[in-house]
């Protein structure tokens, strides 16, 4: 009486949402009649009564549904669909042996439909399934219930004998339905439409029977029809449609399989190919179905393909569905690549837009927005129609529109409409230049015939971003030129410069940096000596201003700094990293403002040494090197820069300190931080504090960007609260106590750098090597630094295999492993801790703790990784994904590599990586078998 009662009220007024609440208390009436007792708590959840007042304040049918099947709505909300879609599917096998007409059917189908509607739609309103699981229940319940009419229609007309089956036991031998659209592609409605045809073949029935058979199936597909959408009055299951027909009077639903095949053969069919060699069999004889797909299929992509006309006619139909633009995206692509990938052909339009785009036939970034456009308009359709309770995909009315807003999660029809427009107009664009492809947007480009000057915008052609500006530039050059060279061009002076320069990884930044050499080279410089054709630094000095750019700016800042450019390589061009600091030697750090004198060495030197590699004057393992010893002659002088600014007692204190770095990380990066520590002899308080304060704010502050020195002294005792100057019984308390896994590697390769006396150093480096005297158990700590490898590599993934510190297998693992056995045989062999890593696995190798094929092996990949991390600080070039690389650019990274191009330079990267992670296995994790079998193992692990 109530649920009578509701609909009355209801079905054809206003949708009122104030009803909800009286509507909400008799539902819970007729659940507990329906259940013997009301579930109470369960049903009292705030989110769950929302829900529930959601169904009877925003829908009709819906709500009716509800007061019909109470049990069914209260279940779903509890316990989720399935334990009713399993009912229902119970339940339609049981109708296998109904007899009666189309009206017997469709009194039969419709209870078992509404409660799976009811569980998917409260499901979905719930948020417990998505559009994805929703579409794929409704298509497999439309699937069971196609299946069950099908044997319904066709066992009553055997029975009536209208039909002759050879086999009693498989009267569907030769009958098969293909359904299509959504139907197919697992996007269905809540009522559709259903897009099918029933086929039979007639040399299975006999051909004296042939004019009534064909009669006989055009009337169960008729009565197939009634069955699903039912007589006027009566509710519908699901709206039917049809490729081959109106479907007025059931024309269209069936046919037999050699007229349809040889429609599809003939001209102006191209749709119907379409729709069929995208169908899929939904019920009948399987094996019949599939060969007649197969027949199609060969049609369709070999023999007789769908012609470009149809093609460009069938993307341009526009249709009331909001889902229309995205369908034809969708359809475009099985048309496209089915042939191919059969995939596309019956996948549903958001795994069609995922694998388009990994085919790389759509942009990522193009398929994201079509599949949430897609699934908002699918969510728009699907909540409309389980609010009215028919196939409608357009809401007319204000109090539909708003109750659709609402069920969509929206406060205003507005606000839904509005984005649904720009959802459908982004897809009509993206399915119009997949139509189209690249003609239209070629024909932007091309080149006009209204006699405009095309030369104007050359240079930014090249890569300059702004070509007036660059053009004001050159006419300066040229004016230089025209005073030192007597020329009026700057190209006589310089043939083809401009096109190197934009060849470079930053060509504004090189002809930034060329200017600025033109202005401070002065008179007696002749700066197009460098860059004329046939000069021997030319390519050198391009290199180095378009590609190092960062790191060459020192030396172009003042005359006396851009005289090394001028000097030319040659015998004086220091061969190795004790060279470049015997030539170039620091200031002396007893003088007034010592700090900046310090920094700005620096800074010019490593400018010196990236110049000198970039005209492969100096090696980049001798570069690597070089900047190493650099920074540590840079750390060592401020220490002793410091000491001689500070005040009688803080000098004192300072004599009785040390400095060391942890070497762990590997050769110092630029721009990265620089781990290093202070050990004291005894407690010192805040003078010992005070230097320690002091030292770090005055290497931080003295130099900037690239040259930056960033010091990290979190590795101590207690942490980031523990004091910065600890002594020699604290750290020695803190080695065998309080560092982790991590740290106890990094101690294993502390190096003291700089000591107030010689006594505190040779504290400090007694405490230093106290670290790997076996104060845990090495297996325990390998074990926990495996774990601690683990998380980082979870946490930090890499962006590129260019992020080649955090990649598996790449420098940090190098480093770990040479870490991890210095570690493990310092205790034994103390020289270890003394020499180069280099130094100390040849002598490992030497004593037989290593293999000689792993020693070179982890030489030559942290060599290697070294070479590419030097490239990559002096360039501050991150991956190719965000700064594609140019050419002469890549020409740097390939030689760095060793390799001839800059395509090698990826598989060598790979190759070295599977060679650290095989190490990795073999020396941290103790696995003596190093099979692609045993590495995979440790790789899941």
């Amino acid at each position: 009486m109530a649920a009578s009662t509701y609909s009355a009220r209801n079905n054809g007024d206003a949708i009122d949402p104030s009803r909800a609440t009286a509507a909400l208390e008799r539902w819970r009436r007729a659940v507990a009649e329906s259940l013997g007792g009301d579930p109470g708590a369960p049903l009292d959840q705030p989110d769950r009564r929302l829900v529930m007042l959601r169904v009877f304040g925003t829908t009709r049918r819906l709500a009716d549904l509800c007061m019909t099947h109470p049990d069914a709505a209260a279940t779903s909300l509890i316990d989720g669909p399935s334990p009713i879609l399993a009912q229902a599917a119970r339940d339609l096998t049981s109708l296998d042996r109904g007899v009666g007409g189309p009206e017997a059917l469709h009194a039969a189908l419709a209870p078992l439909k509404n409660r799976v509607d009811v569980a998917i739609a409260i499901a979905e309103l719930n948020g417990q399934w998505g559009v994805a699981e929703a579409t794929a229940a409704r298509v497999d319940f439309a699937e069971r219930m196609v299946e069950c009419g099908l044997r319904w229609l066709v066992r009553a007309a055997v029975k009536r004998g209208e039909l002759s089956a050879p086999d009693p036991d498989n009267f569907l031998k030769g009958v098969f339905i293909v359904a299509g659209a959504d139907f197919a592609h697992e996007d269905l409605t809540p009522y559709g439409p259903l897009d099918l045809v029933v086929l039979y073949d007639e040399a299975i029935f006999g051909a004296p029977n042939a004019r009534g058979m064909d009669r006989t199936f055009v009337r169960i597909g008729a009565e197939l029809r009634e069955a699903f959408e039912g007589k006027p009055g009566e509710q519908t299951l699901y709206a039917l449609r049809t490729p081959l027909g109106s479907g007025v009077g059931g024309a269209g639903y069936a046919d037999s399989v050699a007229r349809v095949a040889s429609t599809a053969e003939g001209p102006q069919s191209d749709l119907l190919k379409f729709w069929l060699s995208t169908g899929r069999i939904v019920a009948g004889d399987r094996e019949a179905g599939g060969k007649f797909l197969e027949n199609i299929e060969k049609l369709v992509w070999s023999d007789n393909p769908v012609s470009v006309d149809s093609l460009e006619s069938f993307v341009a139909a526009n249709e009331q569905d909001p889902r229309s633009a995205f369908r034809g995206v969708a359809d475009l692509c099985r048309l496209v690549i089915g042939g191919v990938r059969p995939l596309f052909r019956t996948a549903s339009a958001r795994d069609i837009f995922e694998t388009a785009a990994q085919s790389r036939f759509i942009s990522k970034d193009a398929a994201r927005r079509l599949i949430a456009g897609e699934e908002l308009a699918h969510i728009a359709v699907s909540r409309l129609q389980i609010l009215k309770g028919c196939p409608a995909f357009n809401a007319d009315r204000d109090d539909e529109q708003q109750a659709l807003a609402r069920l969509c999660g929206y406060t205003e029809y507005e606000q839904l409409s509005t984005v649904l427009a720009g959802a459908k107009a982004d897809a009509v664009s993206t399915l119009r230049r997949l139509a189209t492809g690249p003609r239209e947007e070629l024909a932007v480009y091309r080149s006009s015939e209204d006699g405009v000057d095309q030369d104007a915008d050359k240079l930014e052609d090249l890569g300059f971003l702004n070509g007036p500006g660059l053009s004001r530039s050159i006419d300066r050059w040229a004016e230089h030129a025209h005073q030192v060279k007597g020329e009026k061009r700057f190209s006589a002076c310089a043939p083809g410069l401009l096109s190197e320069f934009g060849e470079t990884q930053y060509p504004n930044r090189a002809v930034s940096l060329f200017d600025k050499l033109l202005s401070v080279a002065g008179e007696s410089r002749d700066v197009f000596s460098l860059v004329s054709e046939g000069a021997p630094e030319r390519d050198g000095l391009v290199d180095a201003l378009g590609s190092f750019s960062p790191a060459i700016a020192p030396i172009v800042q003042s005359e006396q700094a851009c005289a090394f450019l001028f000097e030319g390589a040659g015998v004086e061009t220091p061969k190795t990293a004790q060279e470049w600091l015997s030539r170039y030697v620091p200031p002396k750090s007893d003088q007034d403002d010592a700090l900046s004198k310090i920094g700005a060495w620096r800074s010019e030197l490593i400018a010196r040494i990236a110049y000198s590699v970039s005209i492969g004057a100096t090696s980049f393992d001798t570069a690597v090197e070089a900047i190493n010893e650099v920074h540590s002659s840079t750390l060592s002088k401020a220490f002793e820069a410091v000491k001689f600014a500070a005040d009688d007692k803080t000098k004192a204190a300072a004599e009785e300190i040390s400095l060391h770095i942890f070497e762990s990380d590997g050769p110092y990066v630029l721009g990265a931080a620089t781990h290093l520590g202070f050990i004291s002899a005894a407690p010192l308080g805040e003078a010992g504090e005070g230097f320690a304060r002091a030292y770090l704010d005055g290497v931080g502050s003295m130099c900037e960007g690239l040259f930056a020195v960033l010091p990290d002294t979190t590795h101590r005792p207690s942490g980031i609260n523990g004091e910065l100057v600890p002594d020699l019984k604290a750290y020695k308390n803190y080695v065998q106590s309080e560092a982790i896994a991590h740290e106890q590697i990094m101690l294993a390769r502390g190096r003291v750098i700089a000591a107030g006396s010689e006594k505190i150093a040779e504290s400090a480096r007694e405490a230093l090597r106290g670290a790997v005297a076996c104060s845990r158990r090495a297996d325990i700590l390998f074990r926990d630094l495996d774990r601690a490898r683990a998380q980082r590599m979870r946490r930090d993934r890499p962006s590129s295999d260019w992020d080649i510190d955090k990649i598996e297998g790449g420098r940090s693992d190098v480093e770990l492993i040479i870490s991890t056995l210095v570690y493990k045989h310092a205790s034994a062999h103390p020289f270890v801790q003394d020499c180069n890593p280099s130094e100390a696995l040849d002598a490992m190798a030497r004593s037989g703790l290593l293999p000689e094929v792993t020693v070179q092996s982890l030489k030559s990949a942290r060599a290697f990784w070294a070479r590419l991390q030097l490239v990559r600080a002096l360039s501050q070039w991150r991956d190719p994904i965000q700064s594609p690389v140019r050419s002469r650019f890549g020409k740097m990274l390939a030689r760095a590599a060793g390799v001839s191009n800059f395509d090698q330079v990826r598989p060598m990267l790979r190759g070295y990586a599977d060679e650290v992670g095989r190490a990795y296995a073999q020396v941290v994790l103790g696995r003596n078998e190093t099979s692609g079998a045993n590495y995979a193992a440790g790789q899941s692990r």
